[in-house]
C-alpha cells in the first residue's frame, strides 16, 4: 500500500493515523474535526480526494456507515479498496456491498486493540479480517501491509465474528457499564481480583455510549448472549437465597 485515505477521525481514526503517517502518506476526511485549531497539522482534505487514496479505511461508527457509504459511493472505481474496522461486520459490509459501484472490493476488519491498549506501537496486536467481496491479490497486497506493522491477522466469516464478539467483547463491556452504576468502593484496600476488575470498568466506560450501543443494536448474536447472560445471573441467586 503506498497510500491511505482515512475517513473518520475519532479516537481510532487518530490511533491509527498516528501509528501510520510516519510510513504511509495518509489523507483525512472528518468535516467535525477538521476546524478543530488543535488539528491543525492533519492532512485534512476534501471527500473526492480521500476517497482516491490505494486503500480507503472507514474508521466511523457502525451506526454511520449507511450515510458514509451514500456519501463516498459516487467519488468510487473499480480500483477502489474499501476495509472498515468496526466491531459488527455482517452488517457493515452488507451495507457497502449494496452501496457501492460494481467492483468496488470490500473488507470488513475489526482490530481488537484501541487507544488504551495501544501505546508506542501496534506490535503483536490481533486483527480480524473478514473477506467478503475482495480479490486474491487485493487480500493479499492488504494482509502485508497490516503485518508490516507487527500485527497478527486472523481471518474468519463476518458470522463467525458476530458471534464470537457477542461474548468476547459485548459482554465484557455490558459487565462492565453494568458495574459503572453500582456503589463500589475504592479499590485501595481490595484483592488484586477486585483492582483488576475497577480497572476494566474504568477503561470500558471511557469508551463512547455509541460504541458500546452499536455493539450490542447491530451484532445479531447479542440479545442472546444477554438473555443466557441473565439466566445465568438468576440461577445463581436462587441457589444463594436458598441458603
Amino acid at each position: 500500500m503506498k497510500t491511505l485515505g482515512l475517513i473518520g477521525f475519532g479516537r481510532f481514526g487518530q490511533l491509527l493515523y498516528n501509528q501510520l503517517h510516519p510510513a504511509i502518506p495518509i489523507q483525512v476526511y472528518d468535516p467535525e474535526k477538521q476546524a478543530d485549531q488543535n488539528l491543525s497539522a492533519i492532512p485534512f482534505r476534501n471527500l473526492k480526494l480521500v476517497c482516491k487514496n490505494e486503500l480507503i479505511i472507514l474508521a466511523v461508527p457502525v451506526s454511520r456507515i449507511k450515510s458514509v457509504c451514500t456519501e463516498i459511493a459516487p467519488y468510487l472505481s473499480s480500483q477502489s479498496l474499501v476495509m472498515d474496522v468496526c466491531a459488527v461486520k455482517t452488517y457493515p459490509l452488507q451495507v457497502m456491498a449494496n452501496h457501492f459501484p460494481e467492483g468496488v472490493q470490500i473488507l470488513g476488519s475489526h482490530p481488537l486493540f484501541g487507544p488504551d491498549s495501544v501505546k508506542d506501537s501496534m506490535q503483536g496486536h490481533l486483527m480480524i479480517i473478514t473477506p467478503y467481496q475482495i480479490q486474491d491479490s487485493y487480500l493479499e497486497r492488504v494482509k502485508n501491509f497490516w503485518e508490516g506493522f507487527g500485527i497478527r491477522i486472523i481471518e474468519m466469516t463476518p458470522d463467525e465474528q458476530d458471534r464470537l464478539m457477542a461474548w468476547t467483547l459485548a459482554m465484557t463491556h455490558f459487565i462492565g457499564r453494568s458495574l459503572n452504576g453500582l456503589p463500589l468502593p475504592e479499590p485501595a484496600i481490595a484483592t488484586r481480583d477486585y483492582r483488576n476488575l475497577i480497572d476494566l470498568m474504568r477503561k470500558i466506560n471511557r469508551d463512547t455510549w455509541e460504541l458500546f450501543e452499536d455493539m450490542h443494536h447491530y451484532n445479531p448474536y447479542t440479545k442472546e448472549m444477554r438473555q443466557q447472560l441473565f439466566d445465568s445471573l438468576q440461577s445463581l441467586k436462587q441457589k444463594l437465597d436458598k441458603l
